[in-house]
């Protein structure tokens, strides 16, 4: 267990109010050359993990960790810090910021034992903020497991999430993709009257201090209240919180939220924050510049005017209301931008089919965005797919395959290696595609090789499909070239019966 010290860094000069320099720069604590043989046992005393506060009198300065054994330096390696010679390397917990004065200022260096004196509950109560904080960033809102009775094409029907922050669901049409998407949200909203299916959340409990695993079914969100001697149901408090904590873009690219967000934005910052418009457009341009930067978008926003009307730019300087933009960006624009300028955290985030309109250039880029969002504001994001670019953009884990064999639809994990994989063999292998090409001249191409494999080529109709594929795709294409070399080591080994 974790002992609790304080330490001040430098006891003869209250005034030298360098304690955060040395911190960032240096990560160690320590005591000087002049140092009583008391207080340096002390600190060779101290044990990996144990809790320092460091203070400049009876002000709290930092919460460290000691992670370092003690080290002597004879020849003090820091500018004007030449009294600095025994020193233990730590990691910073947390800075000081309008926190009540530490209770004890004696000594340079103090170990606390009794857990009943001030400064022990002190140190210990700012732990279990950290603890607390630390906990709630690592849980937030994570989907786990879902099963589903019976729902349009999903029938007991089982998925497991895992926490994971961001799931890729890929399956080929039909698979109950968006289906899922659809029932997630009409069973938040107690819309789905099935007593047998039920979803599993972890989430962070504000009040608890803790995680917690919340197994929802179809009676979670009422609950019953006595009123006047009568019995009335009515939605849960746990209703509300999931309501509020659960966000479905769909497949769509409709505008209108954030036609609706970006004003309101405007306008926070204008009234609560005291900007002038212009600075509030630099800011929603920078804003925008970062989040899609591996992007390279060709639009940034321009401004607002009197009539509310949103306008956006081109690189050359065109103006064009926000209406007229390209389908791709309306797309970027309707979830990616919304999701952050929402300022939406500690939630779960389904999307359906984010790479509506996209160049491949940028689906293969999406999910990153989406990756990064998940990080940033410690969500959860379920994307639902079409996209090879996407699944390809996953880790294997990380993705879920609806299949329907049998005529049930299952969710599988995809054990092989998805992340960096080649497109042609996403789309065949993971997402069931079975011609890369035009089908006829998918066809008409394993027709040739067959005739190969059975040295039946030195016929008129051999010629004539091969001429035929030729003036369809080329006479450079690749695999006609490994054909014709396969041929001409035929012909030297094997005797062609068809001469």
């Amino acid at each position: 267990m974790s002992c609790y010290w304080s330490i001040q860094l430098h006891p003869r000069e209250l005034g030298w109010a360098r304690e955060k320099e040395l911190l960032n720069k240096y990560n160690l604590i320590g005591v000087g050359d002049g140092i009583d043989s008391k207080q340096l046992n002390l600190l060779k005393k101290m044990k990996i993990g144990d809790i320092v506060l460091v203070r400049r009198g009876k002000t709290p300065i930092a919460l460290v960790k000691v992670i370092g054994e003690i080290e002597d330096r004879d020849e003090d390696i820091f500018e004007n810090v030449d009294w600095f010679r025994y020193s233990r390397k730590i990691k910073i917990l947390s800075y000081a910021e309008n926190r009540d004065v530490f209770p004890y200022n004696r000594g340079t260096l103090q170990k606390f034992v009794n857990k009943e004196v001030k400064s022990y509950k002190y140190i210990e109560a700012w732990c279990r903020e950290i603890n607390s904080t630390f906990l709630k960033k690592q849980i937030g809102l994570k989907l786990g497991k879902v099963y589903i009775e019976n729902f349009k094409v999903l029938e007991e029907f089982n998925i497991d999430f895992k926490s994971s922050s961001i799931i890729v669901i890929a399956g080929v049409n039909g698979s109950g993709k968006t289906t899922l998407m659809n029932f997630l949200m009409e069973f938040i909203k107690d819309e789905v009257n099935d007593s047998k299916s039920f979803v599993e959340f972890t989430r962070y409990d504000e009040e608890k201090k803790v995680s917690v695993v919340d197994k929802l079914d179809f009676d979670s969100f009422l609950e019953v209240k006595m009123e006047s001697g009568k019995q009335y149901k009515k939605k849960s408090q746990i209703a509300e919180y999931y309501k509020n904590h659960i966000r479905y873009f769909p497949s769509s690219t409709d505008l209108k939220d954030i036609k609706f967000l970006l004003p309101n934005y405007i306008q926070k910052l204008i009234y609560n924050d005291n900007l002038k418009a212009t600075e509030v457009y630099k800011i929603i341009r920078e804003k925008s510049t970062k989040i899609f930067s591996d992007l390279k978008l060709f639009i940034e926003f321009s401004r607002r005017d009197e009539d509310g009307n949103l306008f956006f730019k081109n690189s050359e300087g065109d103006e064009f209301l926000i209406d007229e933009i390209s389908t791709g960006e309306k797309t970027l624009l309707s979830k990616v931008l919304y999701l952050y300028l929402k300022d939406i955290k500690d939630s779960v985030v389904l999307i359906d089919e984010p790479e509506l309109s996209l160049h491949p250039a940028w689906q293969n880029k999406i999910l990153k965005l989406y990756e990064t969002f998940a990080e940033t504001n410690n969500c959860q994001v379920i994307i639902a797919t079409h996209s090879p670019h996407i699944i390809g953009s996953a880790k294997n884990e990380n993705i879920r395959l609806l299949t329907g064999g049998n005529g049930k639809i299952e969710a599988l994990k995809y054990d092989s290696p998805t992340y960096g994989l080649e497109f042609s063999k996403i789309l065949t292998n993971v997402m069931g595609v079975e011609h890369l090409r035009t089908p006829k001249v998918s066809e008409r191409l394993e027709k040739l090789k067959q005739n190969i494999a059975d040295n039946k080529f030195d016929t008129e109709e051999f010629d004539k499909d091969w001429n035929d594929l030729e003036n369809i795709l080329g006479c450079d294409y690749f695999d006609l070239k490994l054909l014709k070399l396969e041929i001409a080591a035929r012909k030297k080994n094997v005797p062609n019966k068809q001469k």
